[in-house]
């Protein structure tokens, strides 16, 4: 056998893992199977369990608190200090506005801009982390994308409002404008999914044609970015649907963010501050430990809150949290921007040749 037989099979399964973000079993736990992994968890919450509860607490606050830890990079500073009214006052900003909304009780707001804005961050994280297959497959075409996104988004808003008639505060608002428009909008937006899910299909098989096929991990991961939402189409209330959805979202944000970490400080240098990222993210047990005290600790202050009849206050926290957590996420994965593609990049490609990793990393803002 020649030598360039033998190398041949050698090339093949470093063109295999080259398409994984980290390797089969992490990308398929964390991120591609997601749904499924955490399909238990959904099945006894719809069934009423209070360890799914449990469970939600402690992936949904860890993830949420999760987005803060950019703050700690030594690197972020001077550009949060040169951008300090997106990163500093903004925040603030959106602060004082969910307060006053409180405060002055203006109806449904908060909840129909929450359950908007929540759709629309989880299709983008599912969006983004495509886009790290699908450049890591060699393939930054922009038209491509925005073909992907479309297919994720409109599928995504489309199952969101398969039950939205059991929504209390959002279908009372959608219902204002005309008794029929719910419906209408299920129906247009499920009429725009089907195109784009079509166009997705069409962009596939015309880049199998072109010799640029596809590898399983894109394949697998936009299977599973399309059926996230799968839990609005069967369990009957769309609250509970929503809180079903959000369980492996959290479980692929922690695992995006676990595997950035620990791939960008991979040695305790800096301040120390972001020594105790480092050292956090390399440590299993002490990031365990960690995440799970977060999650008792705001469990723990679910039920005092509840107990001393002042639970209000505790969702209104909660609510704070989730939307500045959506506000902030838009910033600090905003690979449009040359700062978050320099830094972000090349811990997120990385696995194949510098020279490659760099190109894909300037391809992630295309």
């Amino acid at each position: 056998m020649s030598a360039s037989a033998l190398a041949r099979p050698a090339t093949s399964l470093r063109t295999a893992a080259a398409h994984w973000i980290e390797a089969p079993a992490f990308d398929l736990v964390f991120f591609t199977l997601a749904p499924l992994v955490t399909l238990p968890i959904i099945l006894a919450y719809s069934m009423g369990s209070r360890l799914a509860l449990v469970a939600g607490f402690l992936l949904a606050y860890p993830h949420y608190l999760s987005t803060f830890t950019f703050y700690l990079w030594d690197e972020n500073r001077p550009r949060h200090r040169e951008r300090w009214v997106a990163f500093i006052a903004g925040p603030a900003v959106l602060a004082i506005t969910f307060v006053l909304l409180v405060v002055f009780r203006v109806p449904l707001v908060i909840q129909v801009a929450l359950f908007a804005w929540n759709t629309y961050h989880v299709a983008r994280q599912s969006a983004g982390i495509l886009s790290i297959y699908r450049h890591r497959a060699g393939v930054s075409d922009a038209a491509e994308r925005d073909v992907a996104n479309a297919a994720i988004l409109a599928t995504n808003g489309w199952f969101c409002l398969w039950n939205i008639g059991t929504h209390r505060e959002v279908f009372p608002v959608l219902s204002w404008v005309a008794p029929w428009f719910p419906q209408a909008l299920w129906g247009a937006l499920g009429a725009v999914a089907v195109f784009a899910l079509l166009r997705l299909a069409r962009t596939l098989v015309a880049r199998a044609r072109a010799g640029r096929p596809p590898a399983a991990p894109e394949i697998g991961f936009i299977v599973a970015s399309l059926v996230l939402f799968h839990p609005y189409l069967w369990i009957p209330d769309s609250a509970a649907a929503t809180f079903a959805m959000l369980i492996p979202h959290y479980l692929q944000y922690l695992g995006l963010v676990w595997l950035l970490h620990r791939r960008k400080f991979p040695r305790p240098e800096g301040s120390a501050l972001q020594v105790g990222l480092q050292r956090l993210s390399a440590s299993v047990p002490a990031l365990v430990v960690t995440l799970a005290g977060i999650g008792f600790f705001f469990l723990a202050a679910n039920v005092l809150f509840t107990r001393f009849g002042v639970k209000p206050v505790y969702e209104a926290f909660y609510l704070l949290l989730a939307f500045t957590h959506f506000y902030l996420d838009g910033l600090f994965w905003a690979f449009k921007d040359p700062h978050v593609r320099r830094s972000l990049g090349p811990s997120l490609t990385r696995g194949g040749p510098a020279a490659e990793a760099a190109r894909v990393a300037e391809a992630l803002g295309s």
